[in-house]
């Protein structure tokens, strides 16, 4: 009888274990006693060098409690707008004092200030005054936020801080550069301080433009320059016990002037053109106008006023000058604009011959003086150039026909046809 042919079977027997199964199993049993023997031995130590793990907090010693709340707040040092300042606030750390993390729950530092995430180190240099409160708060870095091993929870405590900035004693004057003074022009600027009261100023490094002086009890800069050129010096501000210092660069130049002019006549339609110039100060210059008639622009770079006026009538124009110190100077300029030349048609008086004659053409507009030209016209009549009378003694009658061109001073031209009639002696009128 075959039994396997019936998916049978028997069962083989088991091998027992040898040496090196029984030397391998007996390696992993130490290895686990090792873990467990390490993390006991770790949490152990863990309460020995971390004797605060259950009572993270702040060690600073708390002032008053607010008279409102009755939270307990911590009083920092002043601090001083414009000056450093350094702050550490020390934390009692929970599990280690590498495994924690510093936040701003509420609040907020005074501007200029900020805080370090890891030691709560405040730093900066505070940029207003003022009482600041705001909460720091310190939490433990647990082991599965990458915190040791031993830290299994995310513990946190918080705490009130207040820090009052003052004022402090500053110059209030902080730009580097102080106004331009001008030759033989009386100069005058007020240096004041902030912070402080019965203040001594000095100049403690460099000189003062040459003819500027400065009052020690009233920080007064004023006289009048007597040399071109730029000085670098120090003020100082003290209150006996604080004190500030700035240095300032100041330039002394030649009085800024316009240079003089004469302004042209303008005309409508015509172009127009005036250059203005500036000396002294320093350049470059930057141009600017107010009343300038339609048609007429400033170029801001050169001072040069151009264009075709296109409205006729008077205008005040008030011209301005700016060099790169930023001292400026203005001049009016009176500018009338004509209306544009011509000639006013109408019927010429008859002429007698024989008799005087004396008729006057007339223009609208233009610039004087004119200059007239006549073409034909009856025999013993001349037109005058200059006034543009038309006189004589008429000796033939007759219709005759006139042609008169009048040029203003711009050159602007205007051209009629006029027809005048002479009679004879006897005839009728």
């Amino acid at each position: 009888m075959i039994v396997a042919a019936c998916g049978y079977h028997p069962p083989r027997p088991t091998p027992s274990k040898g040496p090196t199964q029984q030397r391998s199993l007996m390696r992993t049993i130490r290895i686990l006693l090792l873990f467990v023997i390490t993390a006991a031995l770790a949490a152990v130590l863990g309460g020995v060098f971390a004797p605060n793990a259950k009572a993270l907090a702040f060690e600073d010693e708390p002032c008053p409690p607010d008279p409102v709340t009755g939270v307990l707040k911590i009083c920092k040092p002043d601090a001083e707008v414009g000056k450093p300042y350094s702050l550490p606030v020390r934390g009692r750390a929970g599990c280690t004092p590498d495994s924690v993390v510093y936040s701003l729950p509420n609040g907020s530092l005074p501007p200029g200030l900020t805080m370090s995430t890891s030691n709560a180190q405040i730093s900066g240099t505070p940029t207003k005054a003022g009482q600041y409160r705001f909460w720091i708060r310190i939490t433990d870095i647990p082991a599965w936020q990458g915190g040791v091993f031993w830290c299994s929870d995310a513990e946190t405590s918080d705490r009130e801080f207040q820090v009052t900035v003052v004022q402090g004693l500053q110059i209030a004057q902080r730009q580097s550069s102080l106004p331009a003074a001008q030759l033989s022009t009386p100069y005058n600027l007020q240096l004041t301080a902030t912070g402080g009261t019965g203040l001594t100023w000095s100049v403690t490094s460099g000189a003062l433009p040459a003819g500027i002086t400065l009052n020690p009890s009233t920080g007064l800069l004023s006289g009048t320059p007597t040399q071109v050129g730029d000085a670098t010096f120090q003020i100082k501000v003290t209150d006996g016990s604080r004190a500030d210092i700035q240095t300032y660069t100041m330039s002394s130049v030649n009085k800024l002037e316009l240079a003089s002019f004469t302004a042209p006549a303008a005309e409508t339609g015509v172009p127009f053109q005036l250059e203005l110039k500036a000396t002294g100060g320093r350049g470059p210059y930057q141009w600017s106008a107010t009343g300038l008639p339609s048609g007429l622009v400033l170029d801001p770079a050169t001072g040069a006023i151009s264009g075709t006026a296109a409205v006729a009538g008077p205008a005040a124009v008030k011209v301005t000058v700016t060099d790169s110190l930023g001292l400026s100077t203005s001049v009016g300029v009176n500018l009338s604009v004509a209306q544009k030349l011509a000639l006013v048609k109408k019927a010429l008086p008859q002429a007698t011959v024989g008799r005087a004659y004396a008729a006057r053409l007339t223009v609208s507009g233009g610039v004087r003086p004119l200059t007239w030209v006549a073409v034909g016209g009856a025999p013993g009549l001349k037109l005058n150039a200059t006034t543009g009378a038309l006189s004589g003694i008429p000796r033939k009658a007759g219709t005759y026909r006139l042609s008169v061109r009048v040029r203003d001073k711009l050159g602007v031209r205007a051209t009629a046809f006029f027809v005048l009639k002479v009679r004879g002696q006897g005839a009728a009128r």
